[in-house]
């Protein structure tokens, strides 16, 4: 109604009588019936324009939200990637005979595997997330593992070096009790590095009661993992826990254990579901230590 009253106003102004300052009566109707018309369509022009324009609105409006659900779904596979990843990552360090420790930009040890505190030499129970690795290399000193050292000099020395870049890429030593291990290290590309502690001697390394009892714990903290990939169907994450368990059982010497995840990867690996459930599911029964 405003539209057209924007429009009308004018026309009437126009459209009125021409007698009006001549004195002479002229007739009216036609002029304001082409006024009123005219004003009409102008009007319906306008209604038509806005229209389109919030059409066009409209349909801009759906094309970015089509976008944001594509940008949604891809961060969403992206995340997905990432986690399947960690997962994997995870499966292979619990499934590494030799310790594994990696220390980041700043010397402080971010991760580690089951292996490493008992190989490398440094208290289990010391160990946390974000620890100077110059604590731990403290420990190791006290503890004998560069030999009969001065603790404080050795530790101090050895961090002089890695404050200065100089990485050793390879080494060996000897442990107190008399065994050998080779550290293998390679530097990350952000700062930091990784450390491989292989032992080199023939015999195995002899399991004391803290090691199985943090293999007991890390088995404890998989298998709910494992039975609830299984339960929702999903195959890929059962066989990468699968496979993390079957490492700590072997290391662990847990024989019947083995040959059930041995079977349970089979099992995943042919796609059947029910069989992946059963035995999962007698993995929760059974304790194998």
């Amino acid at each position: 109604m405003r539209v057209c009253l924007v429009f009308l106003l004018p026309l009437l102004l126009l459209a009125r009588p021409a007698g009006a300052e001549t004195g002479v009566a002229l007739p009216a109707g036609p002029v304001l019936t082409a006024a009123l018309a005219l004003g009409s369509v102008l009007a319906v022009g306008l209604l038509i324009l806005r229209l389109r324009s919030r059409e066009t609105s409209l349909a801009d409006a759906e094309t970015a939200n089509a976008r944001l659900l594509a940008e949604n779904r891809t961060l969403r596979s992206t995340a997905e990637r990432a986690e399947s990843q960690a997962r994997l990552l995870d499966g292979v360090f619990a499934a590494m005979a030799d310790g594994v420790a990696v220390v980041d930009a700043e010397l402080r040890i971010v991760s580690w595997n089951p292996r490493f505190p008992d190989i490398a030499g440094v208290p289990r129970e010391a160990l946390r997330v974000g620890m100077p690795f110059e604590e731990a290399v403290l420990l190791q000193a006290r503890r004998g593992e560069f030999g009969l050292v001065d603790p404080e000099a050795e530790t101090a020395r050895r961090m002089k070096a890695l404050h200065e870049g100089r990485i050793l890429v390879r080494s060996q030593r000897h442990r107190p009790d008399g065994s050998r291990i080779e550290l293998r290290r390679a530097p990350l590309p952000g700062g930091g590095f990784v450390t491989l502690y292989t032992p080199l001697d023939e015999r195995p390394v002899a399991m004391d009661a803290d090691l199985a009892k943090a293999f007991r714990a890390d088995w404890n903290a998989r298998v709910p993992r494992l039975t609830a990939a299984a339960a929702d169907g999903d195959i890929p994450a059962v066989r990468v826990t699968a496979h993390a368990l079957r490492g700590i059982a072997a290391n662990a010497g847990w024989g019947g254990a083995v040959a059930t995840l041995v079977a349970l990867e089979a099992a995943a690996a042919a796609s059947d579901p029910r069989e992946v459930r059963a035995l999962a599911a007698s993995l929760v029964m059974d304790e194998p230590w």
